[in-house]
């Protein structure tokens, strides 16, 4: 097992390298250059939201996964990549080891960093443990059967399982003809001050253009809101407060982490991103994914939830994503051949691929999308290939 700092980080000179990067307040952060590394690392969250009520606590004795020590051959050494790509920490994890783990950037294990939409993945989680807890919560009714307020708009007539599935019923495009994209402007609509652009979320959410609910994929964030919505009207919690007791804590996590809310809805929780974590807390989460569910001999998440998380899917297409073929419930599955496997991906380049099959687990923490390619193709020698011939 590796740790230890790069000494030249690729692309130091756009990104700079190292504590006390620039940052700066956004919706939530700016993540162009140069304030990108102190708003994906962590810095930029601790500086402005220390004293929020953003937080989540880790486990009472939360331990780190064991580690195995694996010396990488000259044609497959992890080490190379970041070399060549600008990321900022990695971990590969096998059999419930961690085979590897780096850092560079000056970011540390102490870190914080942002997962932009893996969190999507993360509410999906949720959702499952909270179906497991209540039977109210039905795959197959409409949302706004079971959160009220969605009436009136269309994501309201979306079943859950088509919210999961991003097709829930919103006419939902990443471009338009503004200077900015649609995401970009509903992160300003959830996180700009009062005073800037923010909105109430129910209230906006019946604004939308409809689109037929089960006809078309989108990567859509008010998809995972909704799921949001779901889980603060049926357990009476933000989803943050939910996912800490249900699945952070019961894990083992080791470190505090942080999930922001929207500005004018702060009883909500953001569902498709700004969720802040360890490298050491995801691998955790990770293993526990890959591993049926439970860590530490403890069932944490439903395993026929994580199941169907990658086997109930719908079809992608090409524009949408050229490296996965289909979307199951907020997760990408790479195909559907008996070998497949599934991931969270974050923009940016942060990516959270799983292999249950082979029981391992690859986390990427980036700061651009250049290693992508070389990502997977080191991925699937890596997910592919025994403990005992790594």
């Amino acid at each position: 097992m590796c740790a230890g700092h790069a000494v030249a980080a690729p692309k130091e000179q756009l990104y700079g390298k190292g504590p006390n990067t620039a940052f700066e307040a956004g919706w939530p952060l700016r993540v162009n250059p140069p304030n990108r590394l102190a708003a994906l690392n962590g810095e930029a969250l601790q500086a402005l939201f220390a004293k929020k009520p953003v937080w989540i606590e880790p486990a009472a004795e939360g331990a780190g996964l064991p580690k195995a020590v694996v010396k990488f051959g000259f044609f497959h050494d992890p080490a190379d990549l970041l070399q060549k790509h600008p990321i900022m920490a990695m971990v590969l994890g096998k059999e419930g080891k961690l085979v590897f783990e780096r850092y560079q950037f000056g970011t540390t294990a102490q870190s914080l960093f942002d997962s932009q939409s893996i969190a999507k993945t993360l509410t999906a989680l949720s959702i499952g443990v909270a179906i497991q807890q209540d039977s109210s919560i039905d795959l197959n009714a409409k949302m706004a059967e079971m959160v009220p307020k969605l009436k009136g708009s269309p994501i309201g007539e979306a079943s859950l399982r088509q919210t999961l599935q991003m097709q829930c019923g919103h006419a939902f495009k990443w471009l338009d003809d503004g200077a900015e994209s649609s995401a970009a402007q509903y992160a300003k609509t959830r996180f700009a001050a009062a005073d800037k652009g923010s909105r109430d979320l129910y209230q906006y959410f019946k604004e939308l253009p409809a689109n037929t609910p089960g006809k078309t994929f989108a990567y859509d964030p008010h998809c995972t809101e909704a799921l949001s919505m779901l889980i603060t009207q049926k357990t009476g919690m933000p989803l943050r407060n939910f996912f800490e007791q249900t699945v952070w804590k019961k894990m083992g996590a080791t470190s505090k982490s942080a999930w922001l809310s929207p500005t004018r809805n702060p009883e909500l929780t953001s569902g498709p991103s700004a969720f802040y974590a360890t490298l050491t807390d995801y691998a955790i989460l990770a293993n526990t994914m890959v591993n049926g569910g439970v860590s530490n001999g403890q069932a944490v998440i439903p395993a026929r939830w994580l199941e169907s998380m990658q086997t109930d899917t719908v079809a992608v297409g090409k524009s949408e994503n050229e490296n996965f073929a289909r979307y199951g419930y907020q997760v990408w599955v790479r195909h559907d051949k008996p070998d497949s496997w599934f991931a969270g991906l974050g923009n940016y380049g942060q990516r959270f691929y799983l292999d249950p099959k082979n029981n391992s687990f690859m986390v990427i923490f980036a700061l651009d999308f250049d290693h992508i390619k070389d990502s997977d193709k080191f991925w699937e020698w890596f997910r592919t290939t025994p403990m005992d011939k790594l």
